[in-house]
């Protein structure tokens, strides 16, 4: 799976995680969390190992996720995009306040099943999808340019 870890957090708090088994994933991120400066927002990428870590934090909330390197980044970016917009809309100004790991027994079925489709469903990275749209466009047109 090329998603292997998530959590959501505000500041240094996790709301909620999944993933990691076998690995040191969660303390990796919890370093990480404690050294992005938790007045911007940002869009980030840390090495360790063959993993690639990728933070996005927006209004205060930072959306993590662990993955190979393989993956590059523009579908990691893109998770955490969908996340951050789920769990926003999920848990609104609640998730201003909420304790460590309040949200977690509910919102990491989430991050399971989307850590899955963008790890695995081709639909999930958009430029691909669109590449691939264009493309059956084009032997569309060849096609009826032929017959004609």
């Amino acid at each position: 799976m090329a998603i292997q870890y998530a959590l959501v957090a505000r500041g240094s708090v996790v709301l909620a995680e999944f993933g990691g088994a076998g690995t040191n994933a969660g303390g990796i991120a919890r370093q990480i969390l404690e050294k992005i400066p938790g007045t911007n927002d940002s869009h980030v990428s840390y090495s360790q190992d063959r993993h690639i870590f990728h933070v996005k934090r927006t209004d205060g909330i930072t959306v993590l996720c662990m993955a190979d390197d393989s993956a590059g980044r523009r579908i990691p970016f893109a998770f955490l995009e969908d996340i951050h917009g789920r769990f926003v809309k999920t848990y609104g100004r609640a998730c201003h306040t909420a304790l460590a790991y309040a949200m977690n027994e509910e919102f990491s079925r989430v991050l399971n099943q989307q850590m899955d489709y963008y790890s695995n469903d081709p639909n999930a990275d958009r430029m691909n999808r669109i590449k691939g749209e264009m493309s059956q466009v084009r032997n569309v047109m060849i096609d009826n340019i032929d017959k004609s």
